[in-house]
């Protein structure tokens, strides 16, 4: 997983962009952006980001899906 997080001084906002390859015979790429005017709400936005993330792989390796 790999996680961007810069200031834009022109638009006085905090902007992220979150990227995830899965590798499971074939590559899926999964992006996932956003921006926020406050740097703890930026992080907050990445973590539940990165959480939700987790949270299907879970759900979809336990599911029995292929």
């Amino acid at each position: 997983m790999k996680i961007n997080l810069w200031y834009s001084k022109s638009m006085q906002q905090w902007r992220w962009t979150l990227c995830e390859e899965f590798k499971n015979g074939v590559t899926h790429t999964e992006q996932h952006s956003g921006q926020q005017e406050d740097l703890r709400h930026a992080m907050d936005d990445v973590a539940n980001t990165v959480e939700y993330i987790l949270d299907q792989k879970h759900k979809y390796k336990y599911s029995g899906e292929k």
